[in-house]
């Protein structure tokens, strides 16, 4: 193995292990109940996505000290986006941009996409980021630098990364019951 890459790796995961010792409490227990919660609870699916979009952006603030993403970094926006058909429909509302139709779950090799931008980076910055998808909430770098995440190198090593085991499941559920029942690539719902 590459010794720079299990280097990288080792640092991804003391990071992420140190983000772990100091994660607030009340965010993990959120995390815990979150799925179960929404289960229960007589709302639509966007209410449901909402509610598990604020999870992740508070998340994302405790988690900003322990990774090495930031505004203009946007490598990991040029690489497969999985996203729901809700998603994309919440996407094309608040970007007014038109939606394709995809009918039935499209996969894609991780090639496919590769050092394509997504639609909605505009100047190195998320056009959306407000809206942005769960793939791009849960979607951190444990490491020092960005260097790994370059799409010439993302793929060359499993990098650590956050499991919110939680607002998964939760997220999973929600997209269970969406008309597509799967995801597709951001692309796919709004090819250039």
């Amino acid at each position: 193995m590459n010794p720079k890459i299990e280097e990288a790796k080792a640092r991804s995961r003391s990071k992420l292990t140190e983000f772990l010792s100091a994660m607030p409490k009340d965010l993990d227990a959120r995390d815990d109940v979150i799925a179960e919660r929404l289960r229960r609870e007589n709302s639509s699916a966007k209410s449901k996505l909402g509610k598990i979009y604020t999870l992740m952006t508070d998340l994302s603030h405790a988690v900003k000290p322990y990774v090495a993403c930031g505004k203009g970094c946007s490598d990991c926006c040029k690489m497969n986006v999985s996203i729901s058909d809700i998603e994309a429909d919440r996407l094309s509302m608040v970007s007014r941009k038109p939606m394709a139709v995809v009918k039935q779950p499209v996969r894609h090799s991780l090639e496919d996409f590769s050092g394509v931008p997504c639609p909605f980076l505009v100047k190195d910055a998320c056009s959306v980021y407000d809206a942005r998808p769960y793939a791009c909430r849960a979607h951190y770098s444990f490491d020092t630098s960005a260097y790994w995440c370059h799409p010439e190198r993302s793929n060359a090593g499993e990098m650590s990364l956050l499991q919110m085991g939680g607002a998964r499941q939760a997220y999973d559920d929600v997209v269970v019951g969406s008309r597509l029942r799967g995801f597709a690539d951001i692309r796919d719902f709004f090819p250039e």
